[in-house]
């Protein structure tokens, strides 16, 4: 196997773009959205600093370029075509190499067509999309032969070293680590609510609930659930109240202030209907109130 060869699986078995015969380059290479990508790149190349090195990096992170490769099929014939070609199960790759005045060899990746016509001299070249993980990853298990990969070497020409390259994947994976714990922390801090109907709640109860909700005709509508939080247990009223927010706020604190001496067991609370906890309340069942 080459140097610059691998060969492709299942799972990663992108699709090629074959330049084999004319055609407008619009029409067979998609837009990879890198417009600020090459921003990032000229502004280093203007001025070169802490700053626009981090915006950089920033963006080749999470980039797609164009790679050029020969491409293998399984019988070590080439695959060729025309447009969007679909690549054989067991094909290799051999990926297009530049060497500079020391003779170190890089990948060469391109931000867009414009800049991949810039440096493609031959027509019969086909090219693969990749990420900044592929392309890093294939530099460093070739580190023997490769000494990293190159954007754009016509233009800004931004070189990642294979320490660049170790740096920045360990930065990835750090980044990644930490969204991880961080998820992990809020699911074990998150508090699953859970509802269900009253027990031992009389009709009288509910009547006297009734006649209070009917003196107050902002209330168009009220649900009654006992809800869960933790270890703690309440009694929950979900109100379909027409007034703004500290007008609601109010009318459902006066109302549950109302009711306290029937309901001693738990602590009641109100909220809205379009709330988390009013989309709760509406699944128990049946609004006890609607006003007329």
């Amino acid at each position: 196997m080459a140097e610059n060869e691998i060969k492709m699986n299942e799972k990663r078995n992108p699709d090629a773009i074959s330049a084999d015969e004319p055609q407008i380059p619009e029409n067979i290479f998609p837009d990879l959205g890198n417009e600020e990508l090459v921003a990032a790149m000229n502004a280093v190349k203007n001025e070169e600093n802490k700053e626009t090195q981090t915006a950089l990096i920033e963006k080749v992170l999470t980039a797609k370029f164009f790679a050029p490769v020969d491409i293998i099929d399984g019988d070590g014939n080439p695959v060729r075509g025309t447009g969007k070609i679909q690549i054989p199960e067991n094909s290799k790759f051999n990926f297009k190499l530049l060497q500079n005045t020391k003779g170190e060899q890089f990948f060469a990746v391109f931000t867009d067509i414009e800049e991949f016509q810039k440096w493609n001299k031959t027509p019969k070249i086909n090219t693969i999309v990749v990420v900044f993980p592929q392309i890093a990853q294939l530099a460093l298990e070739k580190s023997d032969s490769i000494s990293g990969f190159v954007i754009n070497p016509m233009t800004q020409n931004i070189i990642f070293s294979r320490d660049a390259i170790t740096h920045l994947l360990d930065a990835m994976k750090t980044v990644v680590e930490r969204q991880k714990a961080a998820k992990e922390a809020a699911g074990q801090h998150q508090v699953r609510l859970m509802f269900g109907k009253p027990a031992n709640v009389p009709e009288s109860v509910y009547g006297a609930f009734k006649k209070k909700l009917a003196k107050i005709p902002e209330v168009k509508k009220a649900y009654f659930c006992m809800m869960k939080q933790g270890d703690q247990e309440y009694y929950l009223f979900a109100m379909d109240i027409d007034a703004d927010i500290t007008k609601c706020k109010q009318i459902g604190d006066n109302f549950c202030k109302s009711v306290e001496m029937f309901l001693t067991k738990f602590p009641i609370m109100a909220a809205p209907v379009n709330s988390p906890y009013g989309e709760g309340a509406k699944k128990v069942g049946e609004p006890f109130y609607v006003a007329e």
